[in-house]
């Protein structure tokens, strides 16, 4: 028995092995079939040789990749011989004869004087996956090692490593003995957080964010958990979390203290944005906002948006405050001033609203809120002044895999909303709400996707006469049914003016083609239907269809939309065109 044959074996054949461009011939009399198409498939090369000296290099290179492959396996003692055959051109030829297949006779594991703690002995035995009989092949002992070190620094040991393994092996029965020698080194336990000098943020609105509690054991997921937290606010440019090296003390069984030191660079305080868009029946439409960042010091954001459009001139700040009470509690304030003028309406509106939303999950997030709308509005009905009084609950389960460009997965949005109106007109309502949106690629590179939406919604306990025109239904337009006017899909009164509804339903499905880089392109069929009362029928849905060229920039796809509608009636133009930013859904 020895030992110093098969250390080295095992850390050499875990290594990654490059191409060596040969062509030679691979010949054995005792490997298996499947095992000598593997030994030739993995040694084929392309370039003959020219020279008896560069066949003799090649096939001494074949040779040392086939130990090193065979090793990799857990052949441990192939035998192996190069010669070359004389020619034009010369030929290399390597005779390869594996040997037994060793395999794990005993393994042991060492970590040192010191005793583990119980949770560690669990941890680790858990992590066990090789048995005496086993195949010693490196890439699985290698696997089991890193386990084991994974396995002690989630129970506290975050100084674990490992040293070098005792590898003893037996020719004549082809096993290996196999001991991991592993230092644990003291347990941890997280002492006080300490934050990089200069920032602005407050400290009582970081504690919200540390996911642990002082004194707590020590496990990546808890500084990884922080990271992570610190990253989703979007305050800081730069944001590491890490153990310190020096402890600060030791407890009463013996584990270590040590603080946790927070480096952060904050962002610029001020964002300014803009953006436009067009379309053949709304114009075009300008939007700009600024954003003013951890303005109280506590992670909030101030945001002001100004609108200016050919339908729409608008003014709205909203002010989001987060981490609430708890992490992942949001409270959202709003307040905006604005005027429309479309040809279903002219409006008026201030309005003020409050939500509280709370992200349960990575997937489910939902929104508790109140709002007040003062509005003087003249429709297809009459004018009046009304005031609007409404709480809401909205819920949304993503799993898209991106909140801008999704090409898999799904996600569903739905919205409930009782409220009264009184004034000119007096009413009591329940709106309800919602979509599902679908993406599924058809290529392994996700270079075509189909994407589908379907959106539904009703108002019920109010009649269409008594809604504010906020609290109607209406479609066609750019982000509803391209290829028909903006609010021209639905009811519309003697003089042939939009009047809005009770009952909606739209439907989309895009089939999108991206080329390697920015640019991909669309063709779409889109859907919608808009009723008088609070139910919708597939007899009544319209339909359009059109092609889209997208270009991906850093705020999300520009999108370039051309439609027309497939049973077009009086009124309605041949071709619509719009340009905006964002996928239509």
């Amino acid at each position: 028995m020895y030992k110093s044959l098969f250390t080295p074996a095992i850390i050499v054949a875990a290594a990654a092995m490059s191409a060596a461009g040969e062509t030679v011939q691979i010949d054995s009399e005792t490997a298996s079939i499947d095992l000598l198409a593997d030994l030739r498939s993995e040694l084929r090369t392309q370039d003959p040789a020219e020279t008896v000296f560069e066949a003799r290099r090649q096939a001494r290179r074949a040779a040392e990749r086939a130990e090193n492959y065979l090793n990799s396996l857990g052949y441990y003692a192939p035998e192996i011989a190069f010669a070359v055959e004389p020619g034009t051109p010369p030929i290399g030829r390597v005779r390869i004869e594996p040997g037994p297949r060793f395999r794990l006779a005993d393994i042991s594991l060492e970590t040192g004087d010191d005793p583990l703690s119980d949770e560690a002995d669990l941890a680790l035995d858990q992590v066990r996956t090789l048995q005496p009989g086993d195949a010693a092949v490196p890439k699985s002992i290698l696997a089991e090692e890193a386990g084991l070190i994974a396995a002690l620094k989630a129970v506290g040991y975050a100084d674990a490593q490992a040293l070098p393994r005792t590898v003893i092996g037996d020719r004549e029965q082809a096993t290996l003995d196999l001991t991991y020698n592993l230092a644990p080194g003291p347990r941890i336990r997280l002492g006080e957080v300490i934050y990089s000098d200069g920032t602005r943020t407050r400290r009582d609105y970081l504690d919200r964010l540390v996911p642990f509690e002082t004194n707590e054991l020590y496990t990546p997921q808890s500084l990884a958990a922080l990271t992570r937290r610190l990253n989703a606010t979007r305050l800081y440019r730069l944001a590491s979390v890490r153990l310190d090296e020096t402890p600060t003390g030791v407890t009463e069984t013996g584990d270590e203290i040590r603080d946790v030191q927070v480096q952060i660079e904050e962002r610029d305080r001020y964002t300014l944005t803009s953006g436009t868009s067009f379309s053949t029946s709304e114009g075009p439409g300008l939007t700009a906002s600024l954003t003013r960042r951890n303005a109280t010091r506590r992670g909030d954001t101030l945001t002001g948006a100004m609108t200016l459009a050919t339908l729409e001139r608008a003014f709205e700040v909203d002010w989001r405050i987060p981490n609430v009470t708890a992490f992942d509690r949001t409270l959202v304030l709003s307040a905006d001033i604005g005027r429309e003028e479309t040809d279903a309406f002219d409006k008026e509106a201030i309005s003020l609203s409050g939500a509280f939303e709370v992200r349960a999950s990575r997937r489910l997030t939902y929104t508790l809120g109140a709002g007040s709308e003062v509005t003087r509005e003249e429709d297809a009905f009459e004018q009046r002044d009304q005031q609007i009084l409404s709480t809401s609950l909205g819920v949304r389960l993503d799993y898209a895999n991106d909140p801008l460009d999704a090409t898999k997965g799904w996600r569903i949005d739905a919205r409930g909303e009782p409220g009264i109106v009184i004034g000119d007109r007096e009413a009591q309502y329940l709106s309800l709400n919602g979509q599902i949106s679908a993406y599924q690629p058809l290529d392994r590179d996700q270079h075509f996707v189909i994407a589908t939406r379907l959106r539904s919604g009703f108002v019920y306990g109010a009649a269409l006469s008594d809604l504010p025109v906020s609290r109607r239904f209406f479609a066609g337009g750019g982000g509803s049914a391209r290829g028909f006017e903006f609010q021209s899909v639905g009811p519309r009164d003697d003089e042939g003016m939009p009047t809005g509804g009770r009952g909606l339903m739209e439907v989309s499905g895009e089939l999108r083609w991206r080329r390697e880089g920015p640019l991909g392109f669309v063709a779409f069929l889109d859907g919608a239907s808009v009723t008088e009362n609070e139910g919708v029928s597939l007899n009544d849905v319209r339909y359009s269809a059109g092609l889209g060229v997208r270009y991906d920039t850093v705020i999300g796809p520009l999108r370039f939309d051309i439609a027309t509608p497939l049973d077009p009636r009086d009124g309605d133009a041949p071709i619509q065109l719009y340009v905006s930013v964002g996928q239509a859904f």
